[in-house]
């Protein structure tokens, strides 16, 4: 269960961290064939650039009044606190429904094609049920190893991959068009959703230093830059074929006669997902106001399962919650629209 106690706010932008690591293991990168590597790499620092400015108002509420946005909303605004938290909760099982989706197709594509797609999604629910019960400092220390695997997952895949690079200069040209861009920059946006996470959590930490922010930001978007430059000059057109260009990499990775270590990457996205949904369960408790209220969260992974059994029952739903334009539109309105307008309503009257 949560405890009041606060904990270092550094352990939470690892699990920020992780999270947007999940985004990257999750997604097919589906880009459009025609843009170079340098478009596609101008995009991710818009979509980055454009990630840091959703945390500015929930960075600057936690540095006045050293509480979260949630917080503050259930101070100020109490008999408006139900349509806000409303919100709130809306927002996160959309976004518990992107991520178990992404990771059910992976696992269905990837590893086990005939295996129960419901059951997978039910097993997941469950451990992060129990994770989200022990509150955001247990799931934050589970992410301290987790941050240790995945540094050494992603070492092997990249150098693993080193001895095969064939630059070229085509993919150093400047291709792509105006939607390109909007489609692109969209896409490398998603890792925006820690920032509404931010804005509902940090509250639970101390020593918040903007910097943290920036780094964690400035790590993920190297992971992505560096997945984008092994997928065109080690798999090259192999990989505008193919799902999962991560995948492709650690399967194609290898030292000497050792190769393929694609069961780490499926080992590290269940993990990172693992962690995304449970900091998502948190965040819904914390919207509610319940703190880690074990009925709570079993009334929203149930909702969450139900709409995921309707999502692969109707195409047309699945399609709907799986759509990263709508999760950035929802992530808007999350960490900078309601954020901002607290911040207007109160300005210098914002204390703890």
């Amino acid at each position: 269960m949560q405890t009041k106690i606060k904990f270092p706010s550094k352990r939470l932008l690892l699990l920020i961290f992780l999270a947007s690591v999940s985004v990257i293991l999750l997604e097919s990168f589906d880009l459009p064939k025609d843009t170079s590597f340098l478009f596609n790499l101008l995009t991710l620092l818009c979509g980055f650039s454009l990630t840091a400015l959703f945390f500015i108002p929930s960075v600057i509420i936690k540095s006045r009044t050293d509480i979260d946005f949630m917080s503050l909303a259930h101070m100020k605004t109490p008999n408006a606190i139900v349509f806000v938290s409303a919100f709130y909760c809306l927002y996160f099982v959309y976004t518990a429904e992107y991520f178990l989706i992404k990771y059910c197709d992976m696992f269905s594509k990837k590893l086990n094609s005939e295996a129960n797609i419901f059951a997978v999604a039910l097993v997941l629910l469950a451990v992060c049920v129990y994770a989200a019960y022990k509150g955001t400092n247990a799931i934050a220390r589970c992410s301290i190893f987790v941050f240790v695997f995945s540094f050494i997952v992603l070492l092997i895949i990249f150098t693993g991959n080193i001895s095969n690079i064939e630059i070229n200069n085509t993919a150093f040209s400047f291709n792509g068009t105006k939607s390109d861009f909007i489609n692109n920059t969209s896409f490398f946006l998603t890792p925006a959703f820690t920032a509404v996470i931010f804005a509902v959590l940090s509250g639970y930490t101390k020593n918040f230093r903007s910097r943290q922010i920036v780094f964690s930001l400035i790590v993920t978007a190297f992971i992505f830059a560096l997945i984008l430059f092994f997928s065109i000059f080690v798999l090259g057109e192999y990989a505008f074929a193919q799902d999962y260009r991560c995948f492709l990499l650690s399967k194609t990775t290898h030292f000497g006669d050792v190769g393929g270590f694609d069961s780490l990457y499926l080992s590290l996205s269940v993990l990172t997902v693992f962690l995304a949904i449970s900091i998502i369960l948190t965040c819904i408790c914390k919207s509610t106001g319940k703190s880690s209220s074990l009925t709570t969260i079993l009334v929203f992974a149930t909702i969450i399962f139900v709409l995921f059994i309707c999502a692969y029952h109707f195409n047309t739903v699945k399609e709907l919650l799986s759509n990263h334009y709508l999760l950035n539109i929802f992530t808007f309105i999350s960490s900078v629209v309601i954020p901002v307008i607290y911040l207007v309503a109160f300005g210098r009257r914002l204390n703890a």
